[in-house]
């Protein structure tokens, strides 16, 4: 992979997003359907340019197929 906006080759991939606090994960929340419904979140990755420090990829790594949530707020809130 090269870099877009600098020509670099130096690509960090696959750099995981967390917390400070390692309190959960930061990512994309869905909730998963069943007898209780439960809230999740997928983790995201993202492919850094390490010369220019772009982010130049952002996504996921698990099944695409879920009822994501478009509402705003920390994990646990509606």
């Amino acid at each position: 992979m090269k870099c877009p906006f600098c020509g670099s080759e130096r690509i960090e991939s696959g750099i995981s997003w967390g917390k400070s606090a390692e309190t959960g994960n930061v990512g994309l929340k869905y909730t998963a359907n069943g007898f209780f419904p439960i809230t999740g979140v997928a983790e995201v990755y993202s492919d850094l340019c390490l010369d220019c420090k772009t982010i130049l990829r952002t996504y996921i790594k698990e099944d695409t197929d879920k009822n994501w949530s478009h509402n705003p707020g920390s994990f646990g809130t509606k």
